[in-house]
Parts: C-alpha cells; sequence; structure tokens
C-alpha cells in the first residue's frame, strides 16, 4: 500500500512538472538581458554600482569590460536545491558585460546562482530566463530611459523686476 501511494505521488508530480511552462529567455541577440546606451562605460558602471549597492550586492569583480556583483541568496528554493555542506546558502550573482560600440555601449547581464560562491568549488547555476532574467531587464530598459533623457534646461534668471534708481540731481 505505501509502495503504490509512493508511486502514485511520483506520477503525479512528473505529470504537474509536464505541465510547468519553460521560463522564456529575453527576446534580444544574445538570449540574455541587454541594452545599448548612448554613453561611456564608466557612467553606465557607475549607475549599476549605485543600483547594485541599493539591493545590497557586493561587487565581486570589476575589469575594464565586466562587472560581477553578488550577494547571499534570500530564495528559500535555490537555499533548499542548491546548498550544499560547504556553504549552505548559495550566492545571487550577476555578471555585466560591457562592449563600447562608437558612442554607445552594450550592455549584457547574465544571472546565475552560485553554490560555494567564492570557493574552488564553485558550481553555477545560469538563470537564462523566468523572473530574474525579467526583472534585469526592467532595470536595464530603465536605466537606459533615465541615462539618455537629457536633463532639464537651467531655467532662465528672472528680470529684475527692480528698476535701477536714477541718482537725483
Amino acid at each position: 500500500m505505501f509502495i503504490r501511494n509512493c508511486t502514485m505521488v511520483a506520477v503525479l508530480a512528473i505529470a504537474l512538472a509536464g505541465c510547468q511552462t519553460a521560463a522564456e529567455a529575453p527576446n534580444t541577440a544574445s538570449g540574455k538581458p541587454e541594452v545599448t546606451i548612448r554613453a561611456t562605460t564608466a557612467a553606465i558602471k557607475a549607475r549599476l554600482l549605485s543600483l547594485a549597492m541599493d539591493k545590497r550586492f557586493n561587487v565581486t569583480k570589476d575589469t575594464e569590460y565586466l562587472l560581477q556583483v553578488e550577494k547571499p541568496s534570500e530564495n528559500f528554493g535555490a537555499v533548499l536545491l542548491m546548498g550544499s555542506k560547504y556553504d549552505g546558502i548559495p550566492a545571487e550573482r550577476i555578471v555585466f558585460t560591457f562592449a563600447p560600440i562608437g558612442d554607445t555601449t552594450r550592455v549584457v547581464a547574465a544571472g546565475m546562482f552560485v553554490t560555494n560562491p567564492g570557493s574552488a568549488f564553485e558550481r553555477i547555476t545560469p538563470i537564462n530566463g523566468g523572473e530574474g532574467a525579467t526583472r534585469t531587464q526592467q532595470t536595464l530598459d530603465e536605466l537606459k530611459a533615465t541615462m539618455e533623457t537629457p536633463a532639464p534646461a537651467p531655467a532662465a534668471p528672472l528680470a529684475s523686476a527692480r528698476k535701477s534708481a536714477k541718482p537725483a540731481t
């Protein structure tokens, strides 16, 4: 009886897993979240760094063409499935790659979960689609919009309402 129930549960789990839709990757040339921004790599990196710090990410690598940020995962499913005896909490890592093209910069983001981060036994699980990739794409789109929107022109100084008084003669 017990074996029959376990078999039924396993069959039901497999059937339900087959109904789950696959996480769709972003519709970009790389298949990852990406955007091309009319700005320098340094300016884009500075903005991304600020956004990453707001979300409690730490910079773990920074080169001319790459910015890598990560933080311990708060995702219970990731902790349950990707934790190890060495390190029970995997890291959420985002790697931004920059490709300067003329006066624009192409930014490609790759999200991943990392088991045993910072060790010789790192195991990377890419996040090619789903909610995380969608959020990253939205963040990049918002970054592009804010960086390419011209700053409002300073208001012209108001003409003085007072006329200069003529000296009495």
